[in-house]
């Protein structure tokens, strides 16, 4: 499968890393980052045999695009992969919220736009419960202060975290008002309320804490089923304070599952060409 990769930050390294262990039937075939510099230094980093390009060129030179930019990167993708009917997958989900009927248009295009779990465990139970209904749904994120750094709602509210002694709660709202607040941080958000009761309805809290080592998420849900509670504790990236490595594996699992079919698909069609 041809990957065209939309972001050349670190997530777009850990799936050059993966890739490079060859036990994905995957290569990428072309790059695209608005800092075309920063690009350039992935393709020599990783010895990668592919342009660096603007996405128009990037969409289609591939079978799937994979975009881990930002929210702003998200509708310019989607839009390329309905032009050339080749599915993708979205890592910067809360570039979604600001453009839901990308999903409509996408089904009438007849491509899959795929949603990583991302730095979140416990997708699946809420997908579940949806079936018979959930009452409520919160996400509470806490992370090290460095992890927030240069969050749009921190400068806005003149929230400074440099020197604080205790945990502090810096959000509350909903999902969508988080992932305006946080775009770089609560990317989870967006994933759990397109999984659930939606992002108006899903309640987030945004906690800054001087002692905490990891980026944890926990999630409670209750509904006809029950309750379900999950926590989720994340080392932060290597490269990226600001995101949990489990972010990245996600990332590296979805491509994983879709070079995967994208292979059987093209068995298929050749067996069924040869009469096999």
């Amino acid at each position: 499968m041809k990957i065209g990769l939309i972001g050349c930050g670190n997530i777009g390294a850990d799936l050059c890393i993966a890739l490079q262990k060859g036990t994905i039937p995957a290569e990428i075939v072309a790059l695209t980052d608005v800092d075309p510099a920063r690009a350039k230094v992935l393709m020599r980093s990783f010895q990668l045999e592919a342009p660096v390009c603007d996405l128009e060129q990037n969409a289609s030179m591939a079978d799937f695009l994979v975009e881990c930019a930002s929210g702003d990167a998200v509708k310019d993708v989607v839009e390329a992969a309905m032009r050339h009917r080749i599915d993708c997958l979205i890592m910067s989900v809360g570039g979604l919220m600001a453009n839901p009927e990308l999903f409509q248009r996408a089904r009438e295009s007849a491509i899959q736009v795929h949603l990583p779990s991302g730095a979140l465990c416990g997708l699946d139970g809420i997908r579940s419960a949806m079936e018979a209904g959930l009452h409520t749904v919160t996400l509470t994120t806490r992370k090290p202060p460095k992890g927030l750094a240069g969050a749009p709602y921190l400068a806005e509210h003149g929230i400074d975290l440099s020197n604080l002694q205790e945990p502090r709660v810096v959000f509350e709202g909903n999902a969508l008002e988080a992932v305006k607040a946080f775009p770089q941080n609560v990317n989870v958000a967006a994933s759990l309320s397109f999984a659930g009761i939606g992002p108006k309805e899903t309640k987030v809290r945004i906690i800054a804490d001087p002692d905490a080592t990891t980026n944890i998420h926990e999630v409670v849900a209750e509904g006809a089923f029950g309750r379900l509670q999950t926590i989720t504790e994340n080392l932060p990236s290597p490269r990226n304070a600001k995101s949990s490595y489990l972010a990245s594996l996600s990332a590296c699992a979805h491509v994983r599952a879709a070079a995967v079919a994208f292979q059987a698909h093209a068995e298929n069609v050749t067996n069924a060409a040869s009469g096999g």
